[in-house]
């Protein structure tokens, strides 16, 4: 099967410098606090699992939750992975990038996120089997049935609900991209939907 650490590292290859949202005359700005940290730093402490590291992990919340507000038609940026798989995201590029400062490494992760980004809301909802539990957009859900429609997996209506066929259809998909079969729409899951409709909406 994929390992994590091989899908997060064919993501962190897709990221790109993201533009501030907002500066000065001379395109300069304040970074605050955490921010100034280096990459090197954030996996020390993420390995820890200091309480320095949870003040980290408030900062990205509190950056991707700035950036939602103000870059124009986005009500989620980061619509495709929840806070704990972007830190692991965020730690395989900065093993890489050790120098890097934290708030630079958060914008190049904002950035490779920004195409697919949520523009409107969407209901968030709990999704259930077997003994397990995860949460996705209504609106996320219904592209991952569109990409399993056309990779021939399911056979019903795009609609963003999940049942039985849709449950089925993931796990054909799961299990023809080497995935662990959940039949959930889980982290990984969704980050190889993420890939192919960035490579597609790439000319790829």
């Amino acid at each position: 099967m994929i390992s994590t650490k091989l899908l997060l590292l064919i993501i962190i290859l897709t990221l790109s410098s993201f533009n501030s949202l907002a500066s000065d005359k001379d395109g300069r700005f304040a970074v605050r606090n955490a921010g100034m940290i280096t990459c090197a730093k954030f996996v020390e402490e993420k390995n820890k699992r200091s309480t320095q590291y949870n003040i980290y992990v408030g900062w990205i919340d509190g950056f991707l939750s700035a950036a939602n507000q103000f870059t124009k038609q986005t009500f989620d940026l980061v619509p495709w992975g929840n806070t704990a798989f972007l830190t692991t995201l965020l730690e395989n590029h900065c093993k890489k990038n050790n120098e890097q400062l934290f708030y630079v490494a958060v914008n190049k992760l904002a950035a490779s996120m920004m195409e697919q980004r949520l523009p409107v809301y969407s209901e968030h909802i709990k999704i259930e089997y077997n003994g397990k539990t995860t949460y996705v957009y209504q609106v996320i859900l219904k592209k991952l049935q569109e990409v399993l429609k056309k990779e021939k997996f399911y056979k019903g209506k795009p609609d963003g609900l999940y049942g039985k066929g849709t449950r089925k259809a993931i796990e054909k998909f799961q299990k023809s991209n080497n995935l662990a079969v959940t039949g959930l729409p889980d982290q990984l899951t969704l980050y190889v939907v993420f890939l192919k409709l960035t490579k597609t909406s790439n000319g790829g």
